[in-house]
């Protein structure tokens, strides 16, 4: 019986997951993460090789051989060099290369959100993106150009747009807005002019930029017009991005489509008005709920990798390994 192993790397933790070609699921592992961008390509190694371990001993299996398939999708790929990169680190924590499928994350956010079935994911979490899957197989990523140029929509997109206008309001030269009082209280300062010192002061991560969007959505909630705006205006952003990778690929019945990230998922305001847009310009879409998280994805993936069709259902009555929340990506 061959064993074939999934590989979800996100930003913050690389996670693995052993099946077998019937999709019965035997363990997982964690481990730390594996954008060779971020960690370099012997730490992204070292962090491989140690959620395999681990998936392997939770196996309650001595990794006492390869598995025949191994399918890595992780944060940061974007091109052949990325491909190439991770590759090697595969290479260095024991996987043979003629046995490894690299892949942006997306792929797993796909798999696992849809059950392995053709539609369209849209991550909106700190960044934003969008993966197309059709029924014949081809693929079309829309978005990923990450914060300096792109990542509308977003919790750092909402968030800088929202500090634009504080900008502006403390100008006069736009509307006054309950976002100004709200960024000097959320960022510790007391004037307007104090906001300059406090964001050239350092280097913000998009994360800690991104901390403020609940901040906006609160102020959205509680009728701030220009809160709303920026809202609109994101969800008309994300809703660019299902609409790029549906005309990219071919959806005869429409396309199946499922919100992952914590922006997307926020629920009300901003979640109905992104699915309102996503009606709006692609009609025959259908938003579905998340069928299963990243993780499950990888396993569906490798097994798509192995050339297993029709995909099996996972099987996870061999494990005793936890599960992610199907909404996270």
């Amino acid at each position: 019986m061959d064993f074939l192993l999934g590989i979800d790397g996100g930003g913050t933790r690389t996670r693995a997951i052993l099946v077998t070609e019937a999709g019965v699921v035997l363990g997982t592992g964690e481990a730390g993460p594996a954008n060779c961008h971020n960690v370099g390509v012997q730490t992204a190694a070292r962090h491989l090789n140690e959620a395999a371990d681990m998936a392997w001993s939770a196996a309650d299996r001595p990794r006492h051989r390869q598995p025949a398939l191994v399918f890595i999708g992780c944060a940061g790929v974007k091109s052949r060099p990325d491909i190439l990169q991770l590759t090697a680190a595969a290479e260095l924590a024991g996987f043979p290369a003629e046995t490894v499928t690299v892949e942006n994350d997306l792929h797993n956010a796909l798999a696992g959100g849809l059950g392995g079935r053709p539609g369209i994911a849209l991550i909106a979490g700190t960044g934003s993106n969008c993966l197309g899957r059709d029924a014949s197989g081809n693929t079309f990523m829309c978005g990923g150009w990450g914060w300096l140029l792109d990542d509308e929509g977003s919790g750092f997109g909402l968030a800088l747009a929202a500090l634009r206008a504080v900008a502006r309001a403390a100008d006069h030269r736009a509307r006054p807005t309950s976002l100004l009082p709200a960024a000097l209280a959320f960022f510790g300062v007391s004037e307007p002019d104090e906001l300059l010192a406090r964001f050239y002061a350092k280097k913000w991560t998009p994360g800690e930029v991104a901390a403020f969007a609940p901040v906006v959505t609160r102020h959205a909630t509680e009728g701030d017009v220009t809160a709303r705006k920026l809202l609109a205006e994101g969800a008309r952003a994300l809703a660019a991005l299902v609409s790029g990778a549906a005309s990219a690929l071919r959806f005869p019945q429409g396309p199946r489509v499922v919100l992952l990230g914590g922006c997307a998922r926020s629920g009300a305001p901003y979640q109905p008005m992104i699915e309102t847009e996503i009606r709006a310009t692609c009609p025959r879409a259908k938003i579905v709920e998340p069928v299963g998280p990243p993780l499950h994805g990888a396993a569906l993936n490798v097994l798509r990798a192995a050339g297993i069709h029709p995909l099996p259902r996972l099987d996870f009555s061999q494990t005793n390994s936890p599960t992610d929340s199907a909404a996270e990506a």
